[in-house]
């Protein structure tokens, strides 16, 4: 595995941690709750397949230009922020979607125990959303600037 697939697959444990933490403890959902999620939950869960979905592609973009032994360091590193340039969007909006989501679970009476959790979350996990462009930057440099390595 590169260090860009090390990287993003980094990343995306980031984008889950607040999620899997803000949840995590959560009672067992009844047969009802499991079978239809609430309209909110379910309009999350979309917006999170698509953000998901657009997360899958920038990878496969950026792991593209990063495998391509016919560019040269600044090439590939031009190439890449443009990749991050057109997806960083896409991250903020879903963080905006992510700190709401929370939020609005905060205020459901069942989550009363959860609240605080739930709001620290909010308050943070967008946060995190936003810098994992960033901090896929962050990476890539540090690729382009490694040795290759020998097989």
């Amino acid at each position: 595995m590169n260090r860009l697939s090390l990287a993003a697959a980094a990343a995306l444990t980031l984008l889950a941690a607040p999620a899997f933490a803000a949840v995590q403890d959560a009672p067992a959902p009844t047969a009802a709750e499991q079978a239809a999620p609430s309209p909110e939950e379910a309009a999350f869960q979309a917006k999170g397949e698509a953000f998901q979905a657009d997360a899958e592609r920038m990878g496969a973009e950026l792991e593209t230009v990063m495998e391509d032994d016919g560019l040269d360091a600044a090439t590939k590193k031009a190439r890449t922020d443009a990749i991050l340039d057109r997806y960083e969007p896409s991250f903020a909006a879903f963080a905006d979607e992510y700190g709401a989501f929370l939020r609005l679970m905060a205020e459901k009476p069942e989550n009363a125990e959860k609240k605080a959790d739930l709001l620290a979350a909010a308050d943070a996990g967008p946060a995190q959303l936003r810098s994992v462009p960033d901090q896929i930057r962050v990476a890539i440099e540090g690729a382009l600037a490694a040795p290759p390595a020998v097989d």
